[in-house]
């Protein structure tokens, strides 16, 4: 018998519970006071702040601007580009699936349209307009809804707004709620589908009449908000499974007529996107691994063939499930409230109610299954990247909340448990709003567990083969004057300087080279011109150009030794560089850029005039491509302790012959 023929009387009175106007108030005032946290938070957040943001704004604006799923022109942006892309039939494109990212884009357009902002010139206006529009204002209904569902579990009144409380003010998801991302969404269209499906469930239990219209539209809200969580975070495809089978053991026809085809929407949507963009149903972030995320563009390499940080998967299986569990992202070290899921989990499975007892069920099984999806994932145990929480966790909530409720339910709120729930709660709300700005960063316990050396995920810089105290490291290697061997500078402002081989040398039986420097003005003046005779092989060892440097003139008046000295150190006293990670500079003699050795020294000078004391540092890009070595460098003055700059100046290597590397 379908639920609309039923004619049994309702044994448990009316459907929805009456609920007192206190009660309503109570949520009211949570919700507003939520409200207020998040637009404040929202007001100091950065759309741009993060490559995962930037990887769905770049496709949010190139369909509105351009039509096309192409990120190609928005990264050359300053402060566009992201590592979250992939290189797909010579194009660029979002490693995140379309769908979503094709919507805002059509909000965004909207909103374009009406007041004439653009994400290129006000981008912190209109993307918060578009986060509120999309992330903000669903939740505060999603929190609406929530309450509504658990309404209909008869949760005690005290319960009911305790959980309330939790789910707005002490939950992992609340930092990206001000950022563009697929999370926070799934958690708002899960409980949108997971309460019209109850109300269905319970209104067959208490043989409830609900008229066909009211059915289809319960199943309809259901399938579309299901189907539209998958998308948004595919392993929910389990989910989707789930409440189709759920609702097809209450009424299998009205689920076929209505649910369906809502589902249907959204996931036709999915496959149509991806396919435009992908040739196939997968989207790029199933591709992980092979020459869609590694390749080399222009010379550079993508990110993900060097993974660094926590992203080099360098966990056993062990410290992975330690970690995610109780570790430095573990579900219940950031969030200890979710401990109060497992008894509520036990107790939901031997309710009496078969409705009830259902979706505990679905939610320790999801729980069970996407944990050892990940665990599984060995290549990709970086826990979400550098990210608060657990991420790809965060929409399993609403169960684990409903499962909180359950615990609840079994205990008056006695002052013990009062004390237990703040202790629980309050390191809760600290991991929920401790990060204000944004939630790409790492756990304040990650942070903690680091400070202390228990953890570390650093990746230092390869050592040096050999010191390094010159910006001079290379020379030609020809038995007489290399006339292509030659490299012009832009120094400052307009200066040219240009530095060539004067061919080999000996000095007091010493094998060396001797190179011309010639500094002109924008009006190819000529300014200065000197010669360097240095030794070769102590040139090559890395030496300090005190120990190299064996003969000089120079066309300025009253030049000294020490002059040339500081002009190959690029510093004004000995000290032996540092080395960074290798970094890519664009020089305009090929296409390609030159991968650099980066380099940095800095000295402290107490008697600099006029300043008491003073920092001068100096950073070097260093290639054997480029003759002499030299493609960059930036040498700055700034105060001490202050380090207010007093000066910068620039040496960048314009116009050479690519020499072949003696690496």
């Amino acid at each position: 018998m379908s639920i609309s023929e039923s004619k049994i009387t309702p044994k448990n009175g009316p459907f929805l519970l009456t609920s007192s106007q206190g009660e309503i108030l109570i949520i009211a005032i949570l919700i507003a006071l939520n409200a207020g946290l998040l637009l404040a938070r929202l007001g100091s957040s950065s759309a741009l702040g993060s490559a995962n943001d930037r990887s769905r704004w770049c496709t949010v604006w190139s369909i509105s601007a351009r039509g096309t799923f192409q990120i190609d022109e928005i990264i050359q942006r300053s402060g566009w580009d992201s590592i979250d892309k992939v290189r797909h039939e010579g194009h660029f494109y979002s490693t995140k699936p379309p769908l979503y990212p094709t919507m805002l884009a059509g909000l965004y357009r909207l909103i374009n349209q009406v007041t004439g902002w653009s994400l290129i010139t006000e981008t912190e206006t209109v993307s918060r307009l578009i986060l509120l529009l999309a992330n903000l204002i669903p939740f505060w209904i999603a929190l609406f809804v929530f309450w509504k569902l658990l309404l209909l579990y008869e949760f005690p009144a005290e319960v009911r707004v305790i959980t309330i409380a939790m789910l707005a003010f002490a939950t992992p998801f609340l930092p990206y709620l001000t950022v563009l991302n697929n999370h926070t969404i799934a958690v708002v269209t899960l409980i949108f589908a997971i309460y019209p499906a109850a109300r269905i469930q319970k209104a067959l239990a208490n043989h409830e009449l609900l008229s066909n219209r009211k059915l289809a539209l319960l199943n309809m809200t259901a399938g579309f908000f299901a189907a539209f969580t998958c998308c948004n975070e595919l392993p929910a495809g389990l989910f989707g499974i789930a409440i189709f089978l759920v609702l097809c053991k209450v009424d299998c026809k009205r689920t076929w007529i209505w649910f369906v085809p809502a589902a249907l929407v959204p996931l036709i949507a999915f496959f149509v996107t991806n396919i435009i963009v992908t040739g196939g149903w997968k989207p790029f972030y199933l591709y992980y691994g092979t020459e869609k995320y590694v390749y080399e563009h222009l010379g550079i390499p993508s990110y993900w063939a060097e993974p660094r940080g926590v992203d080099r998967a360098r966990d056993t299986v062990p410290q992975y499930l330690f970690h995610c569990l109780v570790g430095h992202h573990g579900i219940f070290s950031l969030t200890p409230i979710f401990l109060l899921a497992i008894p509520g989990f036990i107790r939901g499975l031997r309710s009496k109610i078969s409705w009830q007892r259902i979706w505990h069920l679905i939610g320790l099984l999801l729980t069970l299954a996407i944990l050892a999806f990940y665990w599984k994932r060995t290549e990709n145990y970086n826990y979400g990247g550098v990210s608060v929480a657990l991420r790809w966790t965060l929409w399993l909530t609403p169960f684990w909340m409903l499962a909180i409720a359950e615990t609840m339910r079994c205990c008056s709120i006695r002052k013990w448990i009062a004390i237990c729930l703040l202790i629980l709660t309050l390191p809760s709300m600290y991991t929920a709003w401790g990060p204000w700005n944004t939630p790409w960063q790492q756990p304040w316990l990650f942070n903690a567990m680091s400070s202390q050396g228990w953890i570390d995920y650093s990746d230092p810089p390869p050592k040096l083969e050999k010191p390094a105290n010159s910006w001079l490291i290379t020379l030609p290697q020809s038995t007489e004057v290399d006339k292509d061997y030659w490299v012009e500078f832009i120094t400052g402002e307009s200066t040219l300087l240009r530095i060539a081989d004067a061919g080999p040398s000996e000095f007091e039986g010493q094998p060396a080279r001797k190179m011309t420097i010639v500094e002109r003005d924008h009006n190819d003046q000529p300014l200065r011109s000197r010669e360097l005779t240095v030794n070769t092989q102590r040139v090559l060892a890395g030496e300090d150009p005190d120990q190299f440097l064996l003969d000089w003139t120079d066309s300025k008046a009253n030049a000294t030794r020490n002059d040339q000295v500081v002009f190959l150190r690029g510093i004004p006293t000995s000290r032996t560089y540092h080395r960074n990670f290798d970094r890519y500079v664009f020089i305009p003699v090929r296409d390609d850029a030159f991968r650099c050795l980066r380099l940095a020294a800095n000295v402290w000078d107490p008697q600099a005039i006029p300043e008491k004391s003073r920092i001068e540092r100096v950073d070097l890009w260093l290639s054997e491509e480029i003759p002499f070595g030299l493609a960059k460098m930036l040498q700055s003055v700034s105060t001490s302790p202050g380090r207010d700059l007093v000066s910068r100046k620039s040496w960048r290597a314009v116009k050479f012959n690519v020499v072949e590397s003696t690496q």
